[in-house]
């Protein structure tokens, strides 16, 4: 019935569902994607589908078909109605503080219904939080949430908005629900103070935000609004503690703490907009508490059915594509081959009559003349085969050349960093540039050394190729780095610095009257570890360059074309002794 919206991937589509006159949204992928990035967008879409097709919750967007038609894949959901959290944020609109309590109640219990299918969202923010105008939140876009079941390869890149990330989504550390219940304790913070809570005005890029994110304690809302209910930072002192263990176990015990805050409060400035009634609200808690009907329990079974289907079909239907493409060229090749020996029989016959001479009737008899224009329809024919042939032995070559040419520009990456290695710990040279670790904040002058480098191969199309880099080195303090800590912050800044292997020292600072130590200081020493990674992905013919604790806390990740490799990983060399500030532009793309 009309586009509802398009970006980079996809469309979103308003539509009837003709059966029983429902109103839908369908999101389609694109069938045009660039190969490079198609099977990666490709796999999320069939993420989303299976995520949140597990899933019948009134605060989640509901699944009702899944499939794919004339090689378009699509999704029809739920049409929703209101505006995104995002959007509301963005009016200048306050909501009062119940209203406010309520709706982040009902996205907990969204997350807790997800928990007991073991899914992590991984990206809870304001822009996948709809409102419907009676004041109920549905979450959306579970295109990147994990399945802790799924076969998909999950890699330990950070994915997911920097503002909203829990700590160990920074750190690039395993996550599970309780990293969603951090995230969503940002989203509440921010309708209360208008801001995320570890962001400045003086910030320039998402590295300071991902530093204080895994290593800053969140500024209490009393210091941004003393008329803040207390209530709410003691919700938000549990639901964004730093290590998962202290945060709530289950989104539900967040949602029954905020509904259980009493209702009254003062309102926050402005007239809040319509918030869901009393009434509303028993029918929702009605409706989640509530076993299925038979036929919602039918219907469930079958979108679970379908959503099976399509992930196996898919998957299948890959299979036989590749399998298809190899049969075939060589099918194509043998065929080439006997077409070959054929016109080879047929000018050696053709030679040996030469020298005997014309025979008798060759040129009078009428069946002499059919026989002689034969083969030029025959010769045509053959040399369609041959013109398919020499296509598919064309694709084959440039799939060779393609994957030779990036295996020779990996062994070209890997013998340059061998001999940066080797610098490296001929020179011990000082950066140019701090590098910045959790705790320890920018440190300038440090030294790198002990560089390390190791290659490995794979086997691509049967043959042997370069297929991983890894560098490794240690940046040494040009004076000890000192960090003062307090409270709970000693013990996890003791934890960091010892998954860092690195050489420091504690001193007690301060104590309590039960003789707790409350202040410490961390004096480190020795070397803290940074990598730098390059990847080749024959798939799609480009390479994966991750940097981790390269002059920035966490890791990064971009994808470099083949023509770019060389002046790419020469530009991770001068990132990396403090040269200059030219990769930075990669990891902003």
């Amino acid at each position: 019935m009309g586009e509802l919206g398009r970006g980079a991937m996809g469309a979103v589509y308003r539509a009837k569902d003709p059966l029983i006159e429902r109103d839908v949204a369908i999101k389609t992928l694109l069938p045009n994607l660039p190969e490079d990035v198609m099977d990666e967008v490709r796999e999320r879409f069939i993420r989303e589908a299976r995520s949140a097709g597990r899933l019948n919750h009134p605060n989640i967007v509901t699944i009702f078909d899944v499939g794919e038609q004339d090689g378009v894949a699509y999704i029809a959901m739920e049409l929703l109605e209101g505006r995104s959290l995002q959007q509301v944020l963005r009016s200048g609109e306050r909501m009062d503080y119940d209203a406010i309590a309520e709706l982040v109640a009902q996205v907990a219990e969204a997350l807790d219904a997800a928990q007991q299918y073991k899914i992590v969202h991984r990206d809870v923010k304001p822009a996948n939080i709809m409102v419907g105008p009676t004041g109920r939140a549905k979450l959306t876009d579970f295109g990147v949430a994990r399945v802790e079941s799924s076969s998909m390869t999950q890699t330990g890149a950070a994915l997911g908005s920097p503002k909203y990330m829990s700590p160990e989504q920074v750190l690039g550390l395993p996550v599970d629900p309780r990293s969603d219940i951090f995230s969503l304790g940002v989203v509440l913070y921010e309708m209360l103070a208008k801001r995320t809570p570890f962001e400045r005005p003086s910030d320039t890029t998402v590295f300071s935000i991902m530093h204080r994110i895994a290593g800053e304690p969140h500024p209490p809302l009393r210091e941004v609004d003393a008329a803040i209910p207390a209530a709410f930072d003691r919700i938000l002192s549990k639901a964004l503690a730093k290590k998962p263990e202290e945060r709530y176990a289950r989104a539900a015990e967040m949602a029954t703490e905020l509904r259980a805050m009493g209702r009254g409060a003062p309102a926050a400035a402005a007239p809040a907009p319509k918030s869901t009634t009393e009434f509303e609200k028993t029918v929702q808690m009605e409706t989640i508490s509530r076993p299925p009907t038979a036929e919602e329990a039918k219907a469930r079974a079958s979108l679970l059915a379908d959503l099976e289907r399509f992930t196996s079909n898919f998957e299948r239907e890959e299979q036989e594509r590749i399998r298809a493409e190899h049969e075939a060229a060589a099918r194509k090749q043998a065929e080439l081959q006997r077409w070959g020996e054929i016109e080879a029989r047929k000018r050696a016959e053709f030679e040996r009559a030469q020298e005997r001479g014309p025979a008798a009737g060759t040129e009078t008899d009428p069946r002499s003349a059919t026989l002689v224009r034969r083969p030029s329809a025959i010769e045509a024919l053959r040399q369609q085969a041959m013109s398919a042939a020499q296509d598919a032995k064309s694709a084959a070559q440039s799939r060779e050349q393609a994957i030779a040419t990036l295996d020779a520009a990996l062994k070209a990456a890997g013998r340059y960093l061998e001999q940066l290695v080797k610098e490296l710990n001929t020179v011990t040279p000082a950066s140019g540039r701090s590098y910045e670790f959790v705790y320890l904040g920018k440190l300038a002058g440090v030294k790198l050394s002990n560089a390390t480098i190791e290659q490995r191969p794979t086997f691509v199309d049967g043959k042997s190729v370069a297929e991983h880099i890894a560098l490794r080195y240690r940046v040494t303090p040009a004076q000890p780095a000192r960090a003062t800590v307090a409270g709970d912050d000693i013990l996890r800044c003791k934890q960091y610095l010892e998954s860092l292997r690195a050489e420091f020292k504690a001193q007690p600072e301060q104590r309590n009257e039960a003789g707790k130590i409350t202040r410490a200081l961390f004096i480190v020493t020795g070397g803290l570890p940074c990598e730098i990674h390059v990847r080749g992905d024959y798939n799609a013919g480009t390479a994966m360059v991750e940097l981790v604790n390269v002059r920035r806390v966490g890791r990064v990740q971009a994808r470099v074309p083949v023509a770019l490799l060389s002046d790419v990983v020469d530009d991770l060399a001068r990132y990396a002794i403090g040269v200059d500030d030219e990769l930075e532009k990669l990891f902003k793309k």
